[in-house]
């Protein structure tokens, strides 16, 4: 992959939510237009976002969520 690829990798996920600057927004659009290695990761990323977002949309039960809250309080850093 090259560095430009890198680059577009790292920034990747501001596109995606949004928090990209213009000029990014516009360097990540020509360059996923050019780069099927790189639209292939978009592509990618895009759909497992869309599956998380799914996924996270069913209510958890209360007795669950004071169990993970429990653990997040009571691990190790």
């Amino acid at each position: 992959m090259a560095h430009e690829c890198d680059d577009i990798c790292r920034d990747l996920h501001l596109y995606l939510d949004g928090e990209a600057t213009v000029s990014t927004r516009t360097v990540i659009s020509v360059h996923l237009e050019e780069c099927p290695s790189c639209a292939h990761v978009f592509r990618f990323e895009s759909q497992v976002r869309l599956v998380v977002a799914r996924c996270c949309a069913e209510p958890v039960p209360d007795s669950l969520r004071v169990r993970v809250l429990q653990a997040i309080y009571t691990a190790d850093p």
